[in-house]
């Protein structure tokens, strides 16, 4: 059950929030428009605390070794501070967004050094990596950041893993590639807040989602990729002299259809008209479009792909999109197999102005050669730590959200030494889109295979998911599922002891509607981040007979359990050499260190 925010809180004026509408880029998941789309927003609204917006108790004080103030909350007949509801998780500290340096925080990992022991938590955030020394867990150090290696495009996602005491970063900002940073680099911290630079930098691909390290074969995998553009946003238009609008304009381009090409097009600009009270929408049949121009639409109300097609029935060559708001032009999102023109959006002010410029001629081209990889499997070679190199491609299943690659050492023996990747594959959010869990071999980088992809009923985005450590289960996330299909929390049990043959066995609901994010497994333990209601611990030892059941849980988000972004926790990391240590990101909150009461042999 959810309480709001307490009355000492407000009244202590406690609560310093920034409203935040972030810039994104967006990948599939977030770009359609229409009725069953997201919003183009996907974390409007949100409401960052910049400082503790809650008290700290008596229990809260205490020594320790680090500089920051104690904020030790134990969960206490289920509460921590009188303000965070919670079952057998206590709150070791707390480090605010001033304290990080950030305004948004989404993906966490961890490093423990090897040479001294210590536990660092690697937050990730829309500007960049921060570096928080959690040796201490209730006093932790915030070291410094990492900048973003770009600031154009989706900064509200970031991930980081770790192979060889290096982070490796992506993000979805346009062309920031994959950052290298040496962190035994952090040894030599002189306790000031830094600003560290690269090590390394793969540009190979430009944005990406998501990256997994196989640390037994040293091969990172990025998902979600898109290409590296030499000119900021993948494509161009040009407008001809002597309009008045002459001169180039960058654009984005689109998950359907085929993409522009370096030769690019040319021809007349003509803006659409339906006929209906918005006609340069595009939404409806367009009337007296000619033939073989470059058809020019308003974002508006319909999906993209509805707009693209129209103009395509009319005859058009190509469509650019002009965007709606003042933020950044988005990359398309939609599927329809029946487009054959490319299309592209522009800015709104670039669309004011091209439109001014009228009549007028130009093309659309793009900056650079098609990317070397999909928005599959985009797989590098990381054997030496700063010369990441290009390794392979799988593309077969298109958008992959996220993936677990591991040499295969489960159950079934015909891939016994193999190395299996377990994708959450999702083409869109879209209508039409496919959402499915999908295994495939890429122990030839050269010619990897697919095994196994395989649906699910209520699906609406194929999200995440974790192997259990005997590699008979995989539990499954769909990120969209509750806000679409009215559901409570959902996690998918899989049996993937068949890799040939895997089945979904239990959809096993929480008595939570708020929307799952990222879940691991560590023992016989899964670490479930679900937006708004928090930490969720979950017990594995019966997935064959009895199914999953939540043992522990402390909730980042006392607003409500809504299935929204608002807020809440993005994802976790349990890995550190502290066991039971749980760090926990919380988008608007901040960085949470935890420690579940659990059994420490089962952990």
């Amino acid at each position: 059950m959810k309480r709001r925010l307490s009355a000492l809180a407000a009244a202590a004026g406690l609560l310093v929030a920034a409203s935040v509408t972030p810039a994104l880029a967006h990948h599939p998941e977030v770009t359609d428009e229409g009725g069953t789309s997201t919003s183009a927003y996907k974390y409007e609204g949100l409401e960052t605390k910049l400082d503790r917006d809650w008290a700290v108790t008596a229990s809260g004080t205490g020594k320790g070794k680090g500089s920051a103030p104690s904020t030790f909350a134990p969960c206490i007949d289920g509460m921590a501070a009188d303000f965070f509801p919670c079952d057998g998780v206590d709150l070791l500290s707390h480090v605010s967004h001033n304290e990080l340096g950030t305004i948004f925080v989404n993906d966490i990992w961890g490093w423990t050094d090897p040479s001294s022991k210590k536990d660092y938590a690697l937050v990730g955030a829309s500007n960049g990596t921060v570096f928080v020394n959690i040796s201490d867990g209730k006093r932790p150090q915030v070291l410094g950041i990492l900048p973003t290696a770009s600031t154009v495009g989706g900064s509200s996602w970031r991930d980081i893993k770790v192979y060889e005491d290096h982070a490796y970063v992506v993000s979805e900002h346009t062309n920031h590639g994959v950052q290298v940073f040496d962190l035994t680099r952090l040894r030599d911290w002189d306790g000031t807040y830094t600003t560290y630079d690269v090590d390394a930098r793969y540009t190979g691909h430009g944005s990406a989602h998501n990256i997994n390290i196989n640390e037994d074969t040293g091969y990172l995998y990025s998902v979600g990729a898109g290409p590296f553009s030499s000119g900021g946003l993948p494509n161009t238009v040009t407008v001809d002299a002597p309009s008045s609008a002459a001169g180039e304009y960058a654009a984005t381009g689109a998950a359907f259809g085929p993409p522009t090409t370096v030769g690019g097009l040319t021809g007349a600009f003509a803006v659409v008209n339906d006929g209906s009270a918005a006609p340069a929408e595009g939404c409806g049949p367009l009337v007296g479009f000619p033939a073989g121009a470059i058809a020019i639409a308003d974002r508006g109300t319909c999906p993209f792909t509805q707009k693209v097609a129209n103009a395509q029935a009319a005859g058009a060559s190509a469509v650019v999109i002009a965007n709606n708001s003042p933020a950044s032009p988005i990359t398309l999102g939609g599927s329809d197999a029946s487009i054959t023109i490319p299309s592209v959006m522009v800015s709104q002010a670039d669309g004011f102005t091209i439109k001014a410029g009228l009549p007028a001629t130009g093309g659309i081209t793009a900056n650079d050669p098609p990317a070397v990889c999909g928005t599959g499997l985009h797989m590098i070679d990381i054997n030496e730590p700063k010369n990441p190199t290009y390794a392979g491609c799988f593309d077969g299943h298109g958008y992959i959200h996220d993936t677990q690659c591991i040499v295969y050492d489960g159950p079934d023996t015909d891939y016994t030494g193999r190395e299996i990747c377990f994708n959450s594959n999702a083409t869109t959010s879209g209508p039409g889109g496919l959402h499915r869990v999908a295994i495939v071999d890429v122990t030839d980088k050269s010619n990897p295979i697919s095994i196994a992809r395989e649906g699910y009923s209520n699906d609406a985005y194929s999200h995440q998911g974790w192997l259990t450590p005997d590699r008979r289960f995989f539990l499954h996330g769909d990120e969209l599922d509750e806000q679409r299909r009215g559901i409570n929390t959902t996690t998918r049990v899989w049996d993937v002891s068949d890799l040939d043959n895997i089945e979904m066995i239990q959809a096993f609901e929480n008595d939570t509607t708020s929307i799952d994010h990222n879940i691991y497994t560590q023992g016989r333990y899964a670490y479930a981040s679900n937006y708004t209601s928090g930490l969720r611990v979950y017990d594995t030892r019966d997935l064959s007979t009895g199914g999953l059941s939540e043992v522990a849980f402390f909730d980042l988000y006392p607003e409500n359990d809504n299935a929204t972004f608002e807020g809440g926790t993005w994802s976790n990391y349990a890995y550190f050499g502290q066991k039971g240590l749980v760090a926990a990101s919380s988008i608007d909150r901040g960085l949470f260190i935890l420690q579940p009461k659990l059994s420490r042999q089962g952990n």
